[in-house]
């Protein structure tokens, strides 16, 4: 159907006429909606041809074999991937979407792109990572497909909040969810889509917002199953309850959260849980469990020896001291804190640089902590978490945190 509209010149929108809409065309082109009988009778004579000639299962022998080949270079640059050899990966994929041109092949192809922007991922190429989503986010399957279309939104909306850009990554969030709206409930899709919002609103610092997105997304994760994904749900429903003056609540969903991701392989996912849950017992919760919490992050982070896990341990090692009263402490943790560590997002090194400012602060170097402040300020101001920002200032100003409300610096989202 697909080859004889390209080859008369005609849209999808010349075809669908006045009863159908050019959304359905591009479904039954994808294999997505098979057309009643009537249906597909109008379709074959705007074409000017039969449906029998459309319902041909006959491909020419060359581009069977080319398709069946491009198939197994999709499973071998996997077979790469579960290997951990992402260059070889990348290069598979690459001449898998090179060669991919068919109508025939339009799945193939995206299967590749989506693979594809998952292996920069891996590599740590932010450009292209971010390029490969957005050609795969243009791709007619992908508007064609709601599930499709969640994915890459949602991807799209975790790295932009990653690389310091929150207001680029509130706007796919918000596509993701709209999109599967249209889905049934008790897809993970919908879930996802609505971690990375809730999750991109708290860092933005739009916590009333956050706090309304809180109880649905906890309904909605009700019924999955226990792993990652409701693991990463209650933790970010935590973040919103803490914000929303609800500590107890959102330390009881951390350790949930824990105990879930206990179970599951994503030592990523765990770590950063782990921080995010000692962080804010320290800032929060009994002096008992904060304490045992730390000593736990000093058994993952000597298993672990990156620069980016030892910055979150002196990050979590300086809290500690600052709430035992220990200004020298809090000062020597300070410093062991890497602000260069490439592991930290820009967001991460703004939190972790007004943490070195209250130890410079706590141990009398006026000065230190101020130029601290002041560039924590400006890091989040450079991520777009103005409402962060302007936390810290009030805080330079005041010459020290009030007891008041909660502290959203010890705020970690998934």
């Amino acid at each position: 159907m697909r080859e004889v509209r390209r080859a008369q010149g005609l849209s999808q929108g010349d075809l669908a006429g006045g009863d159908l809409s050019p959304s359905y065309v591009s479904l039954v082109e994808n294999g997505r909606r098979i057309p009643g009988a009537k249906i597909a009778r109008s379709i074959a004579e705007r074409l000017g041809t039969t449906v029998e000639a459309l319902s041909a299962t006959e491909q020419p022998a060359d581009r069977l074999a080319q398709r069946l080949g491009l198939v197994g270079q999709l499973v071998a640059a996997r077979a790469s991937q579960l290997a951990g050899d992402w260059s070889a990966a990348l290069r598979q994929l690459e001449s898998v979407v090179e060669q991919a041109d068919g109508a025939d092949q339009d799945e193939v192809r995206w299967e590749a792109r989506w693979e594809l922007a998952t292996v920069l991922g891996r590599l740590d190429d932010p450009a292209r990572h971010e390029a490969a989503l957005r050609r795969l986010l243009d791709d007619p399957l992908t508007r064609s497909a709601p599930v499709l279309h969640a994915r890459v939104a949602i991807e799209l909306a975790q790295l932009l909040r990653a690389a310091g850009r929150l207001s680029d990554g509130v706007r796919f969030a918000e596509e993701a969810v709209r999109v599967t709206g249209e889905l049934e409930p008790g897809r993970p899709e919908r879930a996802q889509a609505q971690v990375a919002l809730l999750s991109a609103s708290v860092d933005s610092g739009e916590w009333s917002r956050a706090e309304e997105l809180g109880a649905p997304l906890r309904a909605e994760v009700a019924p999955l199953p226990a792993g990652e994904l409701r693991a990463s749900a209650l933790w970010a429903a935590a973040g919103a309850q803490y914000l929303g003056g609800h500590p107890d609540r959102a330390l009881a969903l951390l350790a949930e959260a824990d105990e879930l991701i206990a179970e599951t392989d994503g030592v990523r996912l765990r770590l950063r849980l782990g921080r995010s849950r000692t962080l804010l017992a320290l800032t929060a919760g009994p002096e008992d469990a904060a304490d045992a919490l730390v000593e736990r992050a000093r058994q993952a982070a000597a298993l672990v020896a990156t620069p980016g896990a030892r910055s979150w341990l002196a990050v979590l090692e300086t809290a500690a001291a600052l709430r035992h009263g220990d200004p020298a402490a809090a000062a020597g943790h300070a410093a062991a804190i890497d602000l260069e560590a490439g592991e930290l997002s820009p967001l991460d090194r703004a939190r972790c640089t007004l943490y070195r400012a209250r130890a410079h602060r706590a141990a009398g170097d006026a000065a230190a902590a101020e130029d601290g402040f002041k560039a924590a300020a400006a890091g989040y101001e450079r991520a777009g978490a103005f409402r962060l920002a302007l936390e810290t200032w009030r805080e330079l100003s005041a010459g020290e945190r009030g007891g008041e409300g909660p502290d959203p610096h010890a705020v970690i989202m998934p």
